[in-house]
């Protein structure tokens, strides 16, 4: 990484089992991973009492673990209609905790702030915050679907007994 870059590190522990975690995630990528266009993905970042979205088209594939471990996806993002946002690109992974109950949900990657001097001045003092509130959303996001899928799949299997 140069330092024209920033990197977004960003982590979220989900309350379900890595193994089951997995899937759920391979599921709800592996569709929009087909799309060649990419899909529209809205971002949503809190501030202030107030909500500042911006659509992006997001573009998946399967990423590689060199340990053959865990299924990463590569996501990369660009702004739709331009504007003063960067375009991302990065790695999104289930990994598993420390307990069997849950696991650890990660987006790790980087974007090159625009507007040359000034926006890495602007990125260093303020645009770090937003990217890092962005990634939170995105994976609290992922992983309340995630965790409503577990709990639908545990209440079925509770009917079915």
């Amino acid at each position: 990484m140069t330092d024209s870059h920033s990197r977004v590190e960003e982590r979220v522990t989900v309350p379900c089992p890595y193994h089951l975690a997995q899937g759920y995630l391979d599921d709800s990528v592996r569709d929009r991973a087909s799309s060649r266009e990419g899909e529209s993905l809205k971002l949503r970042l809190p501030m202030l009492g107030a909500e500042l979205t911006k659509n992006v088209v997001v573009t998946f594939s399967p990423g590689k673990d060199p340990m053959h471990f865990d299924r990463p996806w590569r996501l990369q993002w660009t702004p739709e209609n331009g504007g003063p946002y960067p375009d991302f690109v990065g790695q999104l992974t289930v990994r598993a905790d420390e307990d069997y109950s849950s696991c650890i949900l990660e987006l790790l990657g980087e974007y090159r702030p625009p507007g040359g001097v000034l926006g890495a001045a602007f990125d260093r003092a303020v645009g770090r915050h937003i990217a890092s509130a962005t990634g939170q959303a995105l994976l609290q996001e992922i992983a309340a679907a995630m965790v409503d899928r577990y709990w639908r799949d545990e209440s079925a299997k509770g009917a079915r007994s």
